[in-house]
């Protein structure tokens, strides 16, 4: 029974064992490919392209609103002018029917003639008013046009307003996990020499996400290149964590 329990101490140790046994710059590497992952997600989280979609759904009903504003504006000012010469018309109208009634027209002819022109003005009268209440309704369908389309932008602004919050949370959170990403590297590079972090960053600009590789002594490293027999000698006479170049393809290689 105690043999047992040693067992089980020794394959509880085996992880420990395993995490302690990946090199530094392998963890940086993995932390850094996690946070360009991150803020790849950060810069195309789903809600930028839905906020951008109904912000420029927003613009775009302001501008059939102002477009429809000044048709209203257009058809008001036509609708005033034709009450306006209705009222001038109509003005002279009543000015000759106290004509035509005053007595101070007396020839048959003349009043006869009188009558026409007062019938002729009350016949255009009628035609402006009726075009004057046609503008009326035609500004009130504007009206109910331009509110609809408000009802429709106010709509757009509360959507803007939840997505906003939503995509400030969203990036609230990314920006979380890569504040702790910074604060792993930095205790990670810490346990290195400064200039194998420095060689590693130059070189990743290249290689990317497969800058820093472990040595594998059958495989001749575990980069694309087959390394030499001579340099994969060389390597394994190098001590435990040394870091290395490839002389084949410049991937550091990790003893």
């Amino acid at each position: 029974m105690p043999e047992a329990a040693s067992s089980d101490d020794e394959t509880s140790d085996e992880p420990d064992q395993a995490t302690e046994s990946v090199h530094p710059l392998l963890e940086i590497q993995e932390i850094d490919t996690e946070t360009e992952q991150l803020q790849h997600r950060r810069a195309t989280l789903p809600l930028r392209r839905d906020l951008a979609a109904t912000q420029s759904q927003q613009r775009e009903l302001q501008r059939e609103i102002d477009t429809v504003g000044l048709q209203r504006i257009e058809v008001l000012t036509r609708q005033k002018r034709l009450e306006d010469e209705a009222a001038i018309i109509q003005a002279r109208a009543d000015k000759d029917d106290n004509r035509l009634y005053s007595g101070e027209i007396t020839a048959i002819r003349d009043l006869q003639a009188l009558q026409d022109e007062i019938a002729g003005l009350r016949s255009r009268q009628g035609v402006l008013e009726e075009r004057a209440i046609e503008a009326l309704m035609e500004a009130e369908e504007l009206s109910g046009q331009a509110e609809a389309l408000e009802e429709q932008q106010a709509a757009a602004g509360e959507r803007v307003t939840v997505l906003e919050a939503e995509l400030a949370a969203a990036r609230a959170a990314i920006d979380k996990q890569l504040a702790t990403l910074v604060t792993t590297r930095t205790e990670v590079a810490g346990r290195i020499e400064a200039s194998a972090v420095a060689d590693y960053e130059r070189l990743r600009e290249t290689f990317g996400p497969s800058t820093a590789v472990a040595f594998d002594p059958s495989s001749g490293c575990g980069c694309p290149q087959q390394m030499p027999a001579i340099e994969v000698a060389r390597i394994k006479r190098c001590a435990e964590g040394a870091v290395q170049n490839c002389a084949e393809c410049g991937r550091l290689v990790l003893r």
